[in-house]
């Protein structure tokens, strides 16, 4: 203890003991016997008023004294005024000691609270310090998590318009390429009413004309028919080729892996239809070819009976020609509609067949889009059970450590019983430091409640998973049962 703190008290009471020791030696010095009776009155005076230090005069020692014979009392009085005076001076002292202690312990308890309020008020600096960095630290998180969650939104969405403009071109495409069917059919058509005008048009003319241009006319004719059976024919091929392609095109650009073996299926389909078709053609040349022989003979034997019978039957000659081109024309008209018949059916059922081909395809098209969508379910489905099955695992992995640190960072009170517990309600930042422990449900024991949530706010940061869903979800709050001698 520093004495310079009490010096006040120890001078008073070192003051007061000085006097007592001086009071003893004066009453002491008084009580010395002297030759004169008659002064010792006049000492004992003294004492009593306190007078001590005044040495008495010579005019008092020569007064009378009136009454000599009781000398021995006056001094039983002064020794009693004497022990009293003493007695005086001790309980004063012991007073003067009694405040100068009660004075110390009041100094005492005042230091003891300005310190016990300076350090209150260092630990709330503190606690607003780390709260204040606590909050720091957490809008920084957050803040992070909201870029991150705006640059992924941002993405998403530059996804999903990127996919809208690629399915925009692709429909385009394929009204494109519709269009461009659609506008070779018409052409087509176009051509092929053109072709029968003309023909109808010089079936016409051949009718006006001389017997003489009859042959000319009707090989005419037939050049022209087979000049527009090859213009039909390259026609057709060429808008079958187009749509076959179109299709083959738009197939491989929506899905290429899936139709490229429906592709070559058609190929060597549309190869096998153009070799029919071009060994029916060569047939129908030779049979055309036959005819046209036929014809010339016929022609040939007609002209040489018509020469035989010139001189004789003019008119019979005229009727037989007249005839001859009537048969001509009708067998034209006949072949005609016949081979119109033949390409209709030919075309109605090259229709039919490419409508059962792309039905076919569109079919296993969407068998193989159903299957591939059942597989991508399925193994979403065994992802996200994966997915959760590893959480839970991550989620009681970091829950067990936790629990192990905090009850390594645990100091167990001297009065806490054992078999406590209590639950407590934690909230953390993103990277485990304890923003606040709190406990919710009580073991009974306030010291031991406080003594657990100490724990964990020492035990900061905690062990918290690195899966950010599975840290928002389970452990930015969350509770948990302290109970340490389980």
């Amino acid at each position: 203890m520093n004495t310079k703190k009490y010096s006040w008290p120890f001078v008073l009471a070192l003051t007061l003991h000085v006097s007592i020791v001086l009071l003893i030696i004066l009453s002491t010095l008084f009580k010395m016997p002297d030759d004169s009776g008659p002064p010792t009155p006049e000492i004992i005076q003294a004492t009593i008023v306190e007078q001590a230090p005044e040495q008495p005069t010579p005019t008092a020692k020569t007064e009378p004294v009136t009454e000599p014979v009781e000398p021995a009392p006056k001094v039983d009085e002064a020794a009693e005024m004497q022990k009293k005076a003493a007695a005086i001076a001790e309980a004063q002292a012991a007073k003067a000691k009694a405040a100068a202690e009660k004075a110390a312990a009041e100094k005492a308890a005042r230091e003891k609270a300005e310190q016990a309020a300076a350090e209150a008020k260092k630990l709330a600096t503190e606690k607003a310090q780390a709260e204040a960095e606590a909050r720091a630290k957490k809008l920084a998180a957050e803040k992070a998590e909201a870029e991150q969650l705006k640059a992924q939104a941002e993405a998403e969405k530059a996804a999903e318009i990127k996919a809208q403009k690629l399915a925009a071109e692709k429909a385009e495409a394929a009204a494109k390429a519709k269009k461009a069917a659609a506008e070779k059919a018409e052409a087509a058509a176009k051509a092929k009413a053109e072709a029968e005008k003309a023909q109808k048009l010089a079936a016409e003319k051949a009718k006006t004309e001389a017997e003489a241009k009859a042959r000319r006319e009707a090989e005419k004719l037939a050049d022209l028919k087979a000049k527009r059976l090859a213009a039909e024919k390259a026609e057709q091929e060429k808008a079958a080729a187009a749509k076959a392609e179109a299709a083959k095109a738009a197939a491989e650009k929506e899905k290429k892996l899936a139709a490229k073996k429906a592709a070559e299926e058609k190929a060597k389909k549309l190869a096998e239809e153009k070799a029919a078709r071009e060994k029916a053609e060569e047939a129908q040349k030779a049979a055309e070819a036959k005819a046209k022989k036929l014809a010339a003979e016929k022609a040939a034997k007609a002209e040489a009976e018509a020469k035989a019978k010139k001189l004789a039957a003019e008119k019979a000659k005229a009727e037989a020609a007249a005839k001859a081109k009537a048969e001509a024309a009708a067998k034209a008209k006949a072949e005609a509609e016949a081979k119109a018949k033949a390409e209709a059916a030919a075309k109605a059922k090259a229709e039919a067949e490419a409508k059962a081909k792309a039905e076919a395809a569109a079919k296993a098209q969407a068998e193989t889009e159903a299957k591939a969508k059942a597989e991508a379910a399925a193994k979403a489905k065994a992802e996200a059970e994966a997915k959760a099955k590893a959480m839970n695992d991550e989620f009681e992995k970091a829950r067990a450590a936790i629990q192990l640190k905090t009850n390594r960072s645990w100091i167990r009170p001297p009065t806490s019983s054992s078999g406590l517990k209590c639950k407590i309600r934690v909230r953390l930042m993103s990277d485990g430091t304890v923003i606040e422990a709190t406990v919710i449900s009580s073991s009974g024991d306030e010291i031991f409640d406080r003594s657990a949530e100490n724990a964990v706010n020492k035990a900061s940061p905690l062990p918290v998973p690195k899966d950010k869903d599975l840290f928002a979800k389970k452990f930015r709050s969350f509770t948990f049962t302290f109970e340490p001698d389980r």
